[in-house]
């Protein structure tokens, strides 16, 4: 008996993640190139997931369909920095998005800024803070 309660509580455990979890994605199709265009979905809203191109010749990107839509994964700076923009990242150059929120220290360097975080790490961008 003990068993059997250890299984649902493990299986509600699951199902209660699964309502909660959520992915910030891009609307496939309907783009209005402002903040709309972000949607969080939760993963019990899924019904599949497959690969996407948005032209003939670009990268294959997680495509989410839910009854609601059908939702891309971020792979773009451009998406990344402006969806997240509201949880404290920005572009710092065309290929780094940075949480402003663990920048420690901006130091300049030849060719731009090394940004390094509060846990002692650091990322080089091409940016200039300081001139």
């Amino acid at each position: 008996m003990m068993y059997h309660f250890i299984a649902y509580s493990l299986l509600d455990n699951r199902r209660h993640h699964e309502d909660i979890m959520k992915i910030l994605t891009v609307k496939m199709f309907g783009r209005t190139d402002d903040l709309s265009d972000f949607v969080e979905i939760k993963l019990s809203d899924i019904k599949y997931i497959d690969l996407w191109s948005p032209t003939e010749h670009s990268s294959k990107v997680p495509a989410y369909h839910t009854s609601n839509g059908s939702y891309l994964a971020l792979s773009t700076i451009k998406d990344i920095s402006q969806a997240y923009a509201k949880y404290g990242f920005e572009s710092f150059d065309k290929s780094t998005v940075i949480n402003k929120k663990k920048i420690k220290s901006l130091i300049p360097i030849n060719n731009g800024t090394k940004v390094v975080f509060t846990d002692d790490t650091y990322v080089n961008v091409r940016k200039k803070f300081f001139r």
